[in-house]
Order: C-alpha cells, then structure tokens, then sequence
C-alpha cells in the first residue's frame, strides 16, 4: 500500500508527505499520520508527522495492535496541539507521551483491554525552524541532506531467544518510560525517512541501501524506497518520507500574524467610542503607553485599555515586548494573573491590549501608607505572589518584571499580578533569552551578568519585593552591605529575615529554586510557629561567641579548683 498525498502547511512550513506498508492497514501493526497545526486552531504549533508500529505477542493479537498504534498516534498529536501555547515543543510532547504512556500501560494490564500492546513511536515536531525529534522503541528515522545521509536517534531493541526482536522502551511497556528527544535546525530540501518493520535487518545494511538509492534519484518514493530495503525485516514494514518544501521565515512569529499589520491610533479622549469601547479616564500614561478606563458597551462590562503611542515604535525592544505581552495574556489562565480579554479580529481596528479592570491599590501604594504591612496581611500577599509566580513558571512563561508596582491589590485579599511586557519564555524565545529585561533594583546579579532570566532569578525579585513590603519601602540593599530585615522591622519573626536573605543570595544556586519552594519555606514557617523571641542579651550571641564564652567560664572554673587543691 502507498499513498503520496499533497503537501501539509501549517506556521509557515510546507511539508510534502509519502506513505507505503507492505501489507493491507488492516494486517498491519504500523501506523503513520502528519497533522497540521491549523487543523486544531493552534498554527503556531506547526506540523507534526508520527509513526508508530505496536508490539503483539501473538498474531491473534493483531487487531488489538492496530488499535493500539492508531490511539498513541492520534493521543500524542491532540496532546500535542491541546497543550499551553506557552510550553516548548519538548515540554508539549513530553505532557502528551505521559499521558499515553500511562494510560495505555494501566489498559493492557486491565481485563477489560488486554488486547492492547506495547507501542514503538518517532515523532518529528516541524516548529520555529526547527524539528524536534522524539524516539521511542524499534523505529528508524534518517535525514537525506545535500546529498548525505545522517541516522538520527537510535533504537531501543533486544534479540529473544526464539529469533525474534522485542523493544525494551515502548509506549505502555512500562508505568515510567522516557522518550530520547533531541533538536536541530532544519534546511528547505531536507528530507527525513522513518522506516518500521525492520528489526531484523543490521542497521548498516538498511543505511547502505537507503544511501545508495537515494544518491541515484534523491527523489525516490515512499514505495521505492521501501521495496528497496527488501523482504528481510518481515512482510509487515512501512516507510514514512517527509520532504521539507519551506520553513518558516526568520523572525516569523505565528503568535503575532493577527496583531503585527493592525494600525497604531492616536491616543483616545475621554468619551471617544473605539470599537464599542467607551473611553474614561487615564489611568497611567508613560512614555510608549497610555492605560485607560473604558466601558465595553457590546459585552457589558468594565475594561481597561493599553493603547501604544506612535514613540513605541521608537523602541524594537519595547515593541516586540507589547506584542509578546498581548499574546501571553490572552494565552495565560493562572488564578492570579491579570486577565487579558481577547477582543474578535472583526471587530478590533487598531493595535490595543483589553484587560479586565481591577479595583484596589498597587503593592506599591500599600507599603506607602500606615500602618505598616503586618505578618499576617503581608504573609497573605506574598504566598498568593508566590503562588502566581509559580502558575506562571509551570507554562514556561517568566515574568521577568516583578516589583510591586506591578502587583494589584484587591479589595477581597486577592491579589492580581500585571504586565507581562517583559514576559519571556524560555522554551519559546531562543533568540530573547539574553534580551534586557526587568527593573534595575530587583534584578538578580547574574542578569545584570549577561545569563537568562530563569526562576531563580525570579525568586531574587520576589525577595525583594516582599522585603520592601514589609520594610515600609526600603531596599534589602544598604550603601555598603545587605540590611537585614530585622533591624528595620524588630517585631517580625527572625525566620522571615532567614529565607528573604537566602532568596536573596549572590549566587543563584544558593537560593529557593523556584517560587513554589519559596512558598512552601514561608507556609512551613507560618504554620509550625517557629517564631523566635526578639533579641534580648543572650538572643545576640551567635553559635561560635556562644562556644568561647563556655570555653572561657570553663578554664576559670579549672583554675579556681586546681588553686584550692594547691593549698
């Protein structure tokens, strides 16, 4: 059976695909499927190609295998596509390979599915000019380039006794099975080749014949080049041929396509009506931007407004950063992250970002006016920051700006975190990892160093943000040395001085290594009460003064015994 179908596109890739099996779909253990992005509304996502060849024991087993094969194959794809438009092509396959992998090995231990078997699956994610590569099992996969052809990944195989192969890692083998990914850059004319039913054959073999064919015509088929490897590996063998016709442009950026070409307004009044936003009053102006009370007329509801002004695009970096910004927030969903609203592209006629408008105070406000923060009240908002910051790191996305100025306060002990301007992602933007990003005082040495923002580096701006909360507004830096937290606010515990100091160490390993363990440092302190006495005499001794003192007081007493023995 061969099967040459037309070319798939999808996130600027145009990908020609070719199929052959030896034998009738319906006696065959293979599998093989290329998806395109825009097919489950994700474009961005690119092209995903996969071939899969079940594991049956036994020949009865054969319907069984099909099945098998057809759900890893159609699982990983919708998980695939179905994941955070904020995780990597690595992290989204490695959510959809757990899953299936899980899912199937409880199925073919049930009694209701043992019919199901262990699958062998290569997958080739086609996104940002790149293929990432996921292997699992007995399947062979090779990239034709320039006329020399390269094995990629290797396969996880063993002989039995009785002469035949079996996979020592398939999907559903066993309950915890991990997946062999790698990436590379792809070239237009690249052509990768997975081939299935082969075990039996040596792998020399299989590359010579494969290299020798596609030097005398590089365009061969599926077919062709199947019937070429022979009838060695069995009569159930398939090959799956991916010819790359285009890649997507540098800088290409499908999360963008809708907003990039939209024209930039001139700053609204108040009382203007744009696209069913009724303007109010201003409620922050800067530099590049202007925020804006406005009421949605069509969907009823209080809104606010981020409208660029034309010195925007003054600034590449700071224009990029609202693009980024009005893609992140309409992607995010954490519990507290501002929401962002997606307004329909019929109705939008210039460039704006749509939030939902919050009543309350910016952190910064709050830690202005008396009284000053307490335990309790600054406990709350800084486990509910921790906890948004870590809904954040969870979906790839580091918000790269924390500071209390960008921290709502609401009025029902809820808060809200804001602007994603600087957001970066690390499995996403390759090329922004060492952009500048971030407010100068909260930002950890190693950025000011030139390294990426990571979460370690996130917990050094939550330090200081929830240090300067409680310090009335002070920085944890003084002009010549750290300032503990303890000298400026004596009645707060010592433990919370302990874990800002640690979250603020120098060195990155030093510190919590993320917002969730930060979290759970300060919600261990709190619930076990480790709250020590505040300095009296003795509290100020440390351990070493501490071990002097009675070395001293010993030596006094010695000699005081040694002189009435001498008398």
């Amino acid at each position: 059976m061969a099967a040459e179908t037309g070319p798939v596109e999808s996130g600027g890739w145009r990908i020609g695909t070719g199929f052959a099996g030896a034998a009738a779909p319906r006696n065959s253990s293979n599998f093989y499927a290329v998806y395109a992005g825009e097919d489950f509304g994700h474009a961005e996502r690119g092209v995903i190609a996969l071939m899969a060849r079940a594991h049956p024991e036994a020949a009865a087993d054969l319907a069984g295998a099909r099945e098998a094969a057809q759900l890893v194959v159609h699982s990983l794809a919708e998980g695939y596509f179905g994941a955070q438009r904020t995780l990597s092509g690595r992290r989204a396959v490695g959510v959809a390979f757990t899953a299936i992998n899980r899912w199937l090995f409880g199925q073919t231990r049930s009694d209701f599915a043992r019919h199901l078997v262990p699958v062998s699956v290569t997958a080739l994610v086609f996104q940002n000019r790149q293929v990432g590569i996921g292997q699992i099992g007995a399947c062979l996969l090779y990239r034709y380039r320039n006329k020399k052809l390269t094995p990629l990944m290797r396969d996880h195989i063993r002989p039995l006794p009785d002469g035949r192969m079996a996979p020592t890692r398939a999907v559903g083998l066993d309950l915890e099975q991990s997946i062999d990914y790698a990436e590379e850059e792809v070239a237009p004319d690249d052509r990768y080749i997975v081939v299935s039913g082969l075990e039996r054959q040596s792998h020399e073999t299989i590359y010579t014949t494969l290299a020798e064919r596609l030097n005398d015509a590089a365009s061969l088929s599926a077919e062709a080049l199947l019937a070429a490897l022979g009838n060695a590996g069995g009569a159930d063998r398939a090959a799956m041929v991916l010819d790359i016709l285009s890649v997507p442009r540098r800088g290409q950026d499908a999360a963008n396509a809708g907003l990039a070409d939209l024209p930039l307004r001139p700053a609204p009044r108040d009382g203007d009506l744009w696209d069913g936003f009724l303007i109010g009053r201003t409620l922050y102006r800067g530099r590049y931007t202007v925020v804006k009370a406005a009421h949605d007329t069509i969907e009823n509801q209080e809104v606010a407004l981020k409208i660029p002004l034309p010195a925007m695009l003054q600034d590449e970096i700071f224009t990029a950063g609202f693009m980024r910004e009005a893609w992140i927030g309409t992607t995010v969903r954490g519990g507290h992250v501002a929401r962002y609203l997606d307004v329909a592209p019929e109705r939008r006629s210039s460039l704006y970002l749509v939030m939902k408008l919050y009543q309350g105070e910016t952190l910064e406000t709050r830690l202005h006016r008396p009284p000053a923060v307490s335990l309790p009240e600054g406990a709350g908002i800084a486990l509910k920051l921790c906890e948004a910051v870590q809904d954040l790191a969870a979906i790839q996305v580091i918000h790269r700006d924390l500071k209390p100025d960008n921290i709502m306060l609401l009025p029902d002990n809820e808060i809200r975190l804001l602007d994603l301007g600087l957001a970066y992602l690390p499995g996403i933007d390759f090329a922004d990892a060492l952009k500048p990003g971030g407010t100068l005082r909260y930002m950890a040495p190693e950025l000011i160093r030139g390294a990426p923002a990571s979460a370690r580096s996130e917990v050094f701006a939550l330090a200081v943000t929830i240090y300067r909360m409680f310090a009335g507004g002070a920085y944890p830096f003084g002009q010549h040395e750290a300032l503990p937290l303890r000298r400026l606010r004596p009645d707060l515990p010592a433990w919370l001085g302990r874990i800002l100091k640690r979250a603020l160490a120098d060195d990155p390993a030093a510190r919590f290594a993320d917002a969730g363990e930060m979290g759970k440092a300060l919600q261990h302190a709190l619930v076990s009460g480790v709250e020590e006495p505040g300095p009296g005499p003795l509290a100020r001794f440390d351990t070493l003064r501490a071990w002097q003192v009675a070395a001293c007081l010993f030596g006094l007493g010695f000699f005081i015994l040694l002189a009435r023995a001498l008398r």
